[in-house]
């Protein structure tokens, strides 16, 4: 498995970990319930923007191999509208989703991706150590 696909399946599983803990979190508390909610808003929209940006980036490398023709671009306006719609959300429906916490995790795939690629350098060290 390469290294992008190895790091977007982790990240996925990270992602879905915390949105599945969220949910049983958010049975078992019923008054913040909203928080809980406004958190899985929030890191499914960050994980959405980081595999979007993961996207984005590979067609700007196969543009500058010649694999592609045409213009790449990061697609900063599209992951922050994404963001900004979240928020939105969070704001037209404050019973479902608590703004500041939608607001709080939406940096979440943001943080969770530099401790997946240190996990990934320990353990290619750890291989070839051996």
């Amino acid at each position: 498995m390469t290294d992008p696909s190895k790091m977007n399946k982790l990240m996925l599983f990270s992602i879905a970990g915390i949105v599945i803990a969220c949910l049983v979190i958010a049975e078992i508390m019923p008054h913040r319930r909203t928080v809980f909610h406004g958190v899985v808003l929030g890191a499914s929209v960050s994980c959405f923007n980081i595999f979007y940006m993961a996207r984005k980036i590979m067609n700007i490398a196969k543009s500058a191999s010649g694999e592609r023709k045409g213009r790449a671009t990061l697609g900063f306006g599209f992951r922050i509208a994404t963001s900004i719609l979240a928020i939105v959300l969070a704001i037209e429906y404050p019973h479902y989703f608590n703004e500041i916490a939608v607001c709080a995790s939406l940096v979440t795939g943001y943080f969770i991706l530099p401790i997946i690629g240190f996990i990934m350098v320990l353990n290619e060290d750890k291989h070839h150590a051996k």
